[in-house]
Formats: structure tokens, sequence, C-alpha cells
């Protein structure tokens, strides 16, 4: 029911023009988007009083098979207070002021549910998962560090108070190393939700890297290496082509699913993935994750 409800609310949305614009991105998430609550003046945003020494890992990927996520993760800030938006309908936001992965603290992530002129997005079945449901977050080095979800709640963004908030419950600080993923939820108001989305989940176990990537799936010439030129069909919707082969590059197309690639040269490891030199039919080069990419 809320399922057919939010496509129904981004269809009337759409239909009647509606454009809602955030720092020069279009979204169709809310005005205030992935959630800009005034809070005051709080210093460092909401979780400023996380540790600054802290042991986790940056994350990098995170999948949530319940909820049909496998998404990459980006660095996001927290500037006077608000959350910044996810810069795009498939990437989830990890704000760098709150803990990291693996760490003790509240590590706070965001995602679109839906995105204008796109349609869901990666957080769209999030509110659809229940507790005990698993949720992967990949660090830097590889770290796998899985988190089982302990509660599930939608606040209301009118009667939420800056103290609830900074609360342990939502995106404050714990004692524990805990996930907080925040999305867009509930009433559609026709030009912003007037609720968010809360999913709780706590560390259950880590999961390192022992052995080397393979080349198991990789194009390969006799003797087994990992050859050039070659080519790749796209595995997944709204993956990033970027300049460089870093998450920190700049996103220069997001491929759709079947989109095939022509491998231009050897593979290169970084931040924690194998990035693929790729160029498309359209003459257009770049960065691809190699697990985002099949080969022959």
């Amino acid at each position: 029911m809320a399922r057919m409800t939010r496509r129904g609310l981004m269809a009337a949305a759409a239909a009647s023009g509606v454009s809602v614009l955030t720092a020069g991105r279009a979204g169709a998430n809310s005005g205030a988007q992935l959630p800009t609550w005034g809070l005051g003046d709080l210093q460092a945003g909401p979780l400023g009083i996380n540790p600054a020494n802290d042991p986790g890992q940056i994350p990098v990927v995170m999948r949530i098979p319940d909820a049909g996520v496998d998404a990459e993760v980006e660095r996001q800030q927290i500037v006077d207070g608000q959350m910044l938006d996810p810069t795009g309908p498939w990437v989830v936001a990890w704000y760098e002021q709150t803990a990291r992965a693996g760490a003790i603290g509240n590590c706070v992530a965001a995602g679109h549910v839906d995105y204008w002129d796109v349609g869901p997005s990666v957080f769209y079945d999030l509110s659809d998962i229940g507790e005990g449901s698993l949720i992967d977050v990949t660090g830097k080095d590889g770290t796998v560090y899985t988190y089982a979800v302990t509660n599930i709640r939608r606040v209301e963004i009118a009667t939420l108070t800056v103290e609830e908030l900074n609360g342990p419950d939502l995106v404050g600080y714990t004692d524990y190393p805990a996930l907080t993923l925040i999305t867009c939820g509930g009433t559609f108001d026709g030009s912003e939700y007037l609720e968010r989305d809360i999913v709780r989940g706590e560390l259950v176990s880590v999961q390192g890297v022992d052995a080397p990537a393979t080349t198991a799936d990789t194009p390969t010439d006799s003797g087994g290496e990992a050859t050039s030129p070659g080519t790749g069909t796209v595995n997944n919707d709204g993956v990033n082509l970027r300049a460089e082969a870093t998450t920190d590059g700049e996103v220069v197309e997001v491929l759709a699913s079947g989109t095939v690639v022509t491998i231009t040269g050897d593979p290169v490891d970084a931040d924690g993935y194998t990035w693929l030199p790729v160029s498309l039919e359209s003459g257009v080069t770049g960065w691809v994750v190699q697990d985002f990419i099949t080969l022959p």
C-alpha cells in the first residue's frame, strides 16, 4: 500500500510540473530532502560528539539483500546541523562527522526513496525490511561489517525535537557499533515528504580480507592474466562511470543494466575496489568497479 502510494504521489508531482531543487540537484524526496531539520547552534552537525579517534573503516559499499540494495557509498557532510543530500538516486551518503563502519558509535547514512525524473531509488524498499534483516557495509580495506536490524521507526518532522533527533535512538552517539539509515517516507503533501523512515542496526559480525582478489571474473589469456581490450556488460542499474579510479572521482555517466563496455586497460585497486578502465559506444571513457561488470 505504501509503495503504491509513493508511486502515485510521484506521478502526481510530475504531472503538475513540481520540481524540487537543492544545491543545484533535482530530487523528488522533499523540499527539505534527507533530512534538513533545523538543529540550532549544534557544532559539527548532530553527531559532533562522536569520538575523533575512530578504529573503523570508511564505508564504500552497502548491501541490503532484503531491500534489493547493492550500492556505492559516498562521503557526505553535515553543514550547520543539516545533512547534505546524496548526490544521486543510486548512491548512499555516509556522513563523515559520524562513526565509521564497525566503530563504536553511530554510523549514519542516507539515501533517496525516489528521485525526480527517475522514480524509485536506492532506498525505495528500505521501509519494507524487518527486524533481523542483515546490512553489509564494506570498508575501504575490503573488511565487511554486518549489522542486524534491531528496529525501524517512522518519525514526523513537524513534531520531532532537537533533543529527540540527537538522542541515541536516532542520530545521536551510541556506546556500541550502530548503523542508522535515513530515507523519506510517509505522507507526501505534493511537494515534500512529511516523515522520515529510520532503520537502526547493530554490528553482529566482521569479516576481514584474508585473500587477494582473484581473476576468476576477468578476461584471461592462456597464462591466466587479465587481458585488454575486451568487453563486459553492466549488471546493475545506476552504476557510476567515474573519471578516475576512486569513489571520489567525478561521475561521468550513470550506466544502466545491460550496457556493453569495452575494457581498455588493466584493472587498478583503489578504495577497496578493483576498477576497470572502460569506454562506451559513444566514445565516453572512465572507470567502473569490476563487481558491476559481467565479463565473458
